[in-house]
């Protein structure tokens, strides 16, 4: 493939990325529009938004993304919200791509606050999914277009009770919809990080100080001995969303520099 921005050519599609204000969103909506496509953006910082923003103009010759500030755990009128304006503004949806979750420092049984803590964690990893999924699908037929998940390896170790079981059922709904949606022309597939440099142990109750500890800690569990980068994820993404992989669908692509091959049950 050519384009005169990267490896794939991506001009005249469009997609849509959710959590895209910081991490592996950014970084894959990032390099979308370096591949010349056009980008809705969304999470809970405006600030964060901006400066994707302002990164998407610089690779893209600048062009504007399209910025959605909303949470997706309260606010029950984003996920039409963001199918809705991407498709007023842009005329087409090509990649959606599911990005937007998050854990919690407990996920016990022992938890005072369980399910509140299940009912928080499901509705931003699975119902969400679920229902930009439904609502993208007359779109996504279209354009022949692809669903690509952002799921978890904790998806196959007894991780978190709640993170983890969300990200198993996750990695389901991407078969099954992978199974449903190929008679449509459209793809879905997982793709399941390990250990990635993001701000995401302190989603699971990791404290300031002990950032870099719980970092160097995942490093050493993994075969290859280093941590992920955003950019390494959205190297994965772009693949998936590319004709190149055109005969890939229902997949769980797995990108952990080898922790489950090298640690299989890591812990926090």
């Amino acid at each position: 493939m050519s384009s005169t921005n990267g490896k794939y050519d991506f001009s005249e599609k469009v997609a849509l990325v959710t959590g895209s204000s910081s991490g592996i969103g950014a970084a894959i909506a990032v390099q979308f529009a370096q591949y010349g496509a056009k980008v809705t953006i969304t999470g809970r910082n405006a600030e964060n938004l901006d400066n994707v923003a302002s990164k998407i103009a610089e690779v893209s010759n600048g062009v504007e993304a399209l910025q959605i500030i909303g949470d997706l755990t309260i606010d029950d009128s984003l996920p039409k919200r963001l199918i809705d304006e991407t498709v007023t503004k842009f005329g087409r949806l090509d990649f959606l791509v599911n990005n937007a979750g998050g854990s919690t420092p407990n996920g016990k049984l022992t938890s005072t606050n369980l399910l509140e803590e299940f009912d928080q964690v499901y509705k931003l990893n699975v119902r969400s999914i679920v229902e930009l999924t439904q609502l993208a699908v007359p779109y996504l037929e279209e354009t022949k277009g692809n669903i690509i998940n952002i799921s978890s390896i904790t998806a196959f170790v007894p991780f978190n009770l709640i993170y983890g079981s969300a990200k198993a059922a996750l990695d389901m709904i991407t078969k099954t919809s992978a199974k449903e949606l190929g008679p449509k022309g459209i793809r879905v597939n997982s793709i399941n990080p390990g250990p990635v440099v993001t701000g995401f142990g302190r989603s699971l109750g990791v404290e300031n100080d002990k950032y870099y500890e719980f970092l160097e800690q995942f490093e050493r569990e993994t075969l290859m001995k280093r941590i992920g980068k955003p950019e390494d994820i959205a190297n994965l993404a772009s693949f998936l969303a590319s004709d190149e992989a055109i005969n890939i669908t229902g997949s769980l692509m797995v990108s952990d520099n080898g922790t489950l091959v090298y640690s299989p049950k890591f812990e926090i």
